[in-house]
């Protein structure tokens, strides 16, 4: 069996760690020339933790991340806190650690086991341009890729794991080409040298500023040294072309206007006062993420907003389940245990993930109209409903209960 992963993200290199463990060949192929991640901080929740652990690089990702002893939700103007949640216990409590990192450095840590273990395993300058699956569900796929010289390259696959992202070819091909959803928020990402804020009283851990349609979460990357911080300010459409576009401190300092003096003392740490600006964007959820020989895979099948912080999270539990479905097999009686077509697997790893993945995307959703109302000292006396009361944290999708 061979199988071709479209994608060289998070989502796509686990995958490739992952269907090697069951003992399928995969390749990569990836439209960009140069292989890297872009993109500043993220969090890797227990959950995800657990992922990766079992795709072999634990160790290597603990080494480099920050586990937050504390998150801290407090009020935009006065810097009272309004949440606390005490995170020195998360290990004992959800079996693995909390951890946030920068994202190239996740990125990297996958790249790097997957070119140990397959030394040709990615191919650069790829861009998918068609796809063709036959009438039988076990038929091979035809692929069509472009390279920059547009050169075209064809290739057969045993079958196709599209981690394409939002914008996946594979899914519009499928599943039809309905546009994605501006999801009401533009964002502004920048990272600071830590070494820029010594004159600022920093707690430890990461904090989330909310304010009335407006949002500012930090928190320290890269072992300390670098803080990461986003923006979010509700807009009500999304002017310019492209999904995402260089930014201006200048531009987000001035949207969050009246917020604490720490959140301006960040952004003016920004070095050359440049940022990476984008709207967010979200795809209702799909009743289906596999036919025949195609599976989707993380953002192609399930792009979420960011509030939950669970985007990177579920398309590494995704990887993890797909390899025990097509390592363990279909259980049903008569059917072998080894050996399973990939679609059999495919419709099994659907079954497993769907409604949990369902649930994420309309939490998510919701948490960030709760997290920017026009009332942010409501959230010290609402109900708290996020990761922790869902039970997110406590998936663990190496023992997750196969569909």
């Amino acid at each position: 069996m061979s199988a071709a992963i479209i994608g060289a993200g998070i989502g796509g290199l686990a995958t490739a760690l992952a269907l090697h463990k069951a003992g399928v060949a995969a390749v990569v192929y990836e439209q960009a020339a140069v292989l890297g991640e872009v993109g500043a901080g993220l969090s890797l929740t227990p959950n995800a933790v657990k992922a990766l652990d079992w795709l072999g690089v634990g160790p290597q990702i603990r080494a480099l991340a920050d586990a937050p002893s504390q998150m801290l939700t407090c009020h935009y103007a006065t810097g009272e806190t309004l949440v606390a949640f005490d995170r020195s216990d998360t290990v004992q409590r959800y079996g693995a650690p909390y951890l946030q990192m920068h994202r190239a450095d996740l990125h990297r840590v996958l790249l790097e086991e997957w070119q140990r273990i397959s030394a040709d395993g990615v191919r650069s300058d790829r861009r998918l341009v068609s796809l063709a699956t036959g009438d039988s569900p076990d038929s091979p796929a035809r692929l069509v890729f472009e390279d920059a010289t547009a050169n075209r390259h064809e290739l057969v696959a045993t079958a196709v794991i599209a981690a394409d992202g939002l914008k996946s070819l594979v899914r519009s091909q499928l599943f039809g080409a309905s546009a994605p959803r501006f999801g009401g928020f533009v964002a502004w990402r920048g990272l600071v040298p830590l070494d820029a804020l010594r004159g600022v009283t920093l707690r430890a851990g990461s904090k989330v500023f909310a304010g009335p349609g407006r949002l500012f979460v930090r928190y320290p990357v890269r072992r300390g040294r670098l803080m990461n911080y986003v923006a979010f300010a509700r807009v009500e459409q999304w002017q310019p072309e492209g999904w995402s576009q260089t930014g201006t401190v200048a531009e987000a300092a001035a949207l969050l206007q009246g917020f604490h003096p720490e959140v301006h003392a960040i952004l003016a740490a920004t070095p050359e006062g440049r940022c990476h600006k984008w709207g967010l964007f979200a795809r209702e959820p799909l009743p289906e993420w596999t036919r025949g020989c195609v599976a989707l895979l993380g953002d192609a099948a399930h792009p979420m907003m960011p509030w939950f912080g669970q985007g990177a999270a579920t398309a590494l539990e995704d990887a993890v389940i797909l390899g025990r479905c097509v390592m363990e097999g279909e259980t049903a009686a008569g059917a072998p245990v080894n050996g399973t077509p990939l679609a059999t697997a495919f419709r099994r790893y659907q079954r497993t993930r769907h409604a949990r993945v369902t649930l994420i995307h309309h939490e998510s959703a919701a948490g960030g109209e709760r997290l920017s109302g026009m009332h942010p000292e409501r959230l010290r006396d609402q109900p708290v409903r996020n990761e922790d009361s869902l039970g997110l944290f406590s998936y663990d999708p190496v023992s997750e209960t196969l569909g």
